[in-house]
């Protein structure tokens, strides 16, 4: 066998000797005993120990390399090891992208919240942030219902509103936010030349609108629909309170009757909020318009979300009588559900003009 590799082999074994009893006298306490039953924190410590610093191995082949490159000396300097087993940098602790995930689950939050007419996050004023659909609610310009002042209505000679509404199967639902009834197919409102459709009305407590800063008891509105998408509502005011010209005979007097249509509606509301009943019964919207027809006019929205604005409106100037107890039935399911009443702004109210 060649010296030098004799040389060389015995140099190894000299060193590697050498690495394990150096290792042996570092450590001052004896080895603990093996257990089956040592902590995954100590293993884990144990592991991460070892893997700091190089190995037996490491050394052994770092000294062999030295011996056959003819280097001259056997010393193991640092830059001799594997740089892989040098301690590496600890790494900064990852911490959980709990803002991130808080921000989508308050997103989710906000978006599970349904608009309301009570203070709150699902109130009035909060409409225009629950969706980007509802924007309107809060930047819009020409939002409605707002308050009527007579005297700066423009007095014109406006064209009379034609009615022409027929009987229809009753379809009646609570929607959770009024009791609404679907209209059938055939009854048309013709204002200014233009045909709409009349697709549903509702009930709000009080009167979103209100007249000269009053509110009355209730209003239901009439909503209709021209072929090309655009809407009419028309408002029809309604109180308890007695005409003035009332008077008192011998038999009784002329005091505020119930309404029949509004009684027939609260008769067949549903129980079940957001089932439509079609109870058979045929019903006649014209029960629940005003003798005299003369109006206001305005451009304005949808007083709930989304808040949709170009909006014909028509308000009836002359309300229709309901009994106290027709608007106290309606309070025991809506105490109350009137949007607030909106900035007027630079809009032009008109009025038909009286004859």
């Amino acid at each position: 066998m060649n010296k030098n590799i004799k040389l060389s082999i015995s140099l190894l074994a000299l060193a590697l000797s050498y690495a394990v009893s150096s290792s042996a006298i570092a450590s001052d306490a004896p080895a603990p005993a093996a257990s089956t039953d040592k902590p995954k924190a100590a293993v884990t410590a144990t592991a991460a120990t070892s893997a700091s610093g190089p190995t037996d191995d490491d050394m052994s082949k770092a000294l062999l390399n030295k011996i056959n490159k003819g280097s001259g000396d056997i010393v193991i300097r640092t830059g001799d090891l594997p740089a892989g087993n040098a301690t590496a940098p600890s790494k900064p602790e990852t911490k959980p992208k709990a803002t991130k995930a808080a921000a989508k689950a308050a997103e989710k939050d906000h978006h599970d919240v349904h608009w309301s007419y009570v203070d709150g996050p699902g109130g009035p004023e909060n409409w225009g942030n629950l969706s980007k659909d509802n924007l309107v609610c809060l930047k819009g310009k020409t939002q409605s219902p707002i308050n009527i002042n007579v005297d700066r209505a423009v007095k014109a000679e406006l064209t009379p509103l034609e009615f022409l509404y027929r009987p229809s199967q009753l379809a009646i639902v609570d929607n959770g936010h009024t009791i609404q009834v679907n209209y059938g197919e055939g009854s048309n409102l013709i204002a200014d030349g233009r045909q709409y459709r009349l697709v549903q009305f509702h009930f709000h407590k009080p009167s979103e609108e209100a007249i000269n800063g009053e509110r009355t008891d209730m209003v239901t509105h009439l909503v209709h629909q021209h072929h090309d998408g655009g809407l009419a509502v028309v408002a029809v005011l309604m109180t308890t309170k007695p005409p003035v010209s009332s008077k008192k005979y011998w038999w009784g007097s002329d005091e505020v009757k119930e309404n029949g249509l509004i009684q027939t509606l609260w008769n067949n509301v549903p129980l079940i909020k957001g089932k439509s009943e079609a109870p058979g019964v045929v019903i006649d919207v014209n029960q629940i318009l005003p003798a005299d027809k003369s109006y206001f006019t305005y451009m304005g929205s949808l007083t709930t979300p989304p808040c949709s604005e170009n909006v014909l409106w028509f308000v009836m100037k002359n309300p229709i009588y309901v009994s106290e107890e027709q608007v106290k039935n309606f309070d025991r399911i809506y105490p109350m559900n009137a949007r607030p009443l909106q900035p007027k702004g630079d809009r032009l109210v008109k009025e038909t003009k009286a004859n």
